[in-house]
């Protein structure tokens, strides 16, 4: 069946492009010319072919159907419109099959929900309802469409509350931050429709293609309800709900231009339908607006915080180690920073204040951490020192105990401290070593099992990148994984490091797909939320192509990670 409307379509643009070209023949037939000056003609020119296909593209998507046609096609859309028993079941099915493959992460199962979708009826009867300023068809139409999302809402909510697999897997986190892009599938999705509509033909496959932009979201609002990702909830919300604005303002257009609908000028607008046109418009541009803004902020002021703090300091920007940047709507802009300086500067907090108030005319929190340091071992030294200063350890040794543990341990220790108060020795492990955090780790145990009477620590080398290796297409963590994490977590505190970036990578071409994006912006997610019970906050971002490819030298398994880094600029 399919193959035989394939053939027709074929035929009828086939001879859409003849009567076409048959009419530019007659009229340049019609217009005396000048006799050829040789027996060949010359070849048409490019501006000739582009007006022959201007033409016959203005032929394909603006010739109006005959008022019959117009009249079955308006009947055609009012009969899928309706709600019917099949149509609810359909719906269920759908989202049951869009959820399930949302939390296994596949593709194919969430294409496999795409094709038993029946949201394409209704979505036409309330486009065409748009076109004609039809209330009692749009309220109809709306109605259908509104028991169709609630139940694909429920029965995702559902289905994950029965699921043993709650994690947020690439394919929800795909659809849980609209974009412009996503906006510009529901438009080409919903002018597909709509002339598939009109003429009758590939209903199905069209309907595939809507049901991309608005079956997965609905199923994704459902899976973040019922995990209480409140977050996760807003964002699928409005990407399906922007989504089915464009779809039906689409249908709308290709039903105007075609003819389908009653003519403009026989409309009668009323006063109330335009009040409602226009709040519904804002109800569903001001929060991609909102978002927008709150995006370019952050941006801007990031930029503008450190070239101010480079400039305070005197430093190069790369010597900033941390900055975090916040611009909520509505609230103060919060900047965080930590910064590797030659000299203490005095009143820097303050002053980047003042200069960051004076460019954006708005309330400002800062925090700004000067580490003073001299050269790159210095440097380290400096931050090694922060983060026992940040521990409240004292330099003060105590003899006898700080030989003791030192004579007893197997790393190799370059500096010892102790604390009287708080009964505790430190030992800060000298950088080169062949160990691992593990180790190290592992070695602090046994010291602390050999009963000095001490609280024994070991400060392990600080380490520029932590990474947690995953399995091929894997977001989630196992047991082995999250031994690992809970190793990364015992580094930070040691170094006295609560704020971290997380950056994912998914390959040797990491952040060069959209599908990369999202499988390194996974990775780097459950990371994060396995550090936040540790108490350790982490941003994550997606790493540069450029350092994939230096880290992918250590082996493909290497960028299969997300990486931690515990002084790095977000």
């Amino acid at each position: 069946m399919q193959v035989h409307e394939a053939a027709i379509a074929m035929r009828e643009f086939a001879r859409a492009r003849y009567e076409v070209l048959v009419d530019c023949c007659s009229m340049s037939a019609e217009t005396p010319t000048p006799a050829p000056e040789s027996a060949s003609s010359p070849a048409p020119t490019i501006g000739q072919r582009i007006d022959v296909w201007i033409r016959y593209l203005r032929r394909l998507l603006l010739r109006r159907l005959p008022a019959d046609e117009a009249a079955e096609v308006r009947e055609h859309v009012d009969e899928d419109g309706q709600l019917t028993e099949r149509y609810a079941l359909m719906c269920g099915l759908s989202a049951g099959i869009a959820t399930l493959g949302l939390l296994q992460s596949s593709s194919a199962v969430v294409i496999g929900a795409m094709l038993v979708s029946p949201l394409m009826g209704p979505i036409a009867k309330l486009g065409f309802a748009f076109a004609s300023v039809d209330v009692r068809r749009a309220q109809e139409a709306a109605r259908v469409v509104l028991i169709g999302s609630l139940a694909g809402v429920a029965i995702g909510a559902m289905l994950t509350w029965l699921s043993p697999i709650r994690n947020a897997t690439p394919e929800i986190i795909a659809r849980t931050a609209p974009t412009l892009l996503d906006l510009a599938v529901a438009v080409l999705s919903g002018i597909a429709g709509g002339y598939a509509t009109v003429h009758r033909r590939g209903e199905t496959a069209i309907g595939v293609a809507i049901a991309t932009a608005l079956m997965p979201p609905l199923a994704t609002l459902g899976y973040s309800l019922a995990v209480a990702r409140f977050d996760f909830a807003l964002g699928a919300g409005l990407l399906f709900l922007t989504n089915l604005a464009a779809i039906a303002f689409s249908f709308a257009l290709v039903a105007r231009l075609r003819g389908v609908v009653h003519p403009i000028a026989n409309i009668e607008f009323r006063r109330r339908y335009v009040i409602l046109g226009a709040v519904a418009f804002l109800s569903l541009a001001t929060p991609l607006a909102l978002t927008l803004r709150r995006v370019t902020q952050e941006t801007i002021a990031g930029q503008m915080a450190r070239r101010e703090v480079a400039q305070l300091l005197s430093i190069d920007p790369n010597q900033i180690a941390q900055l975090n940047v916040a611009w909520p709507n509505l609230e103060p802009l919060r900047v965080s920073a930590t910064a590797i300086t030659p000299a203490y500067v005095d009143n820097a907090e303050s002053e980047l204040r003042s200069h960051l108030i004076e460019r954006f005319h708005a309330r400002v929190e800062v925090s700004l951490q000067q580490i003073v340091a001299s050269s790159p071992q210095a440097q380290s030294r400096a931050i090694v020192d922060a983060a026992l200063s940040a521990q409240g350890i004292d330099a003060r040794t105590v003899e006898a105990p700080l030989q003791s543990v030192r004579t007893a341990t197997r790393a190799q220790v370059s500096q010892a401290w102790a604390d009287r108060s708080a009964r505790e020795i430190t030992l800060l492990a000298t950088p080169g070593s062949a160990w691992t955090l593990r180790d190290y780790q592992r070695e602090e145990e046994r010291l602390s099992a050999m009963n000095f009477g001490w609280t024994i620590k070991i400060v392990p080398p600080y380490q520029e990148r932590i990474p947690i290796l995953f399995g091929d297409d894997v977001v989630s963590l196992s047991v082995a994984q999250a031994a690992n994490i809970d190793v990364a977590a015992w580094a930070l505190q040691r170094w006295g490091v609560s704020n971290v970036v997380v950056e994912g990578y998914s390959g040797r071409a990491t952040g060069a797909s959209r599908n990369s994006r999202v499988l390194a912006t996974a990775r780097a997610q459950a990371v994060e939320a396995a550090l936040a019970p540790h108490g350790i906050t982490a941003r994550t971002r997606v790493g540069t192509i450029q350092t994939a490819r230096v880290l992918a030298e250590d082996g493909a398994s290497r960028v299969r990670s997300a990486d931690i880094l515990a002084f790095s600029r977000p």
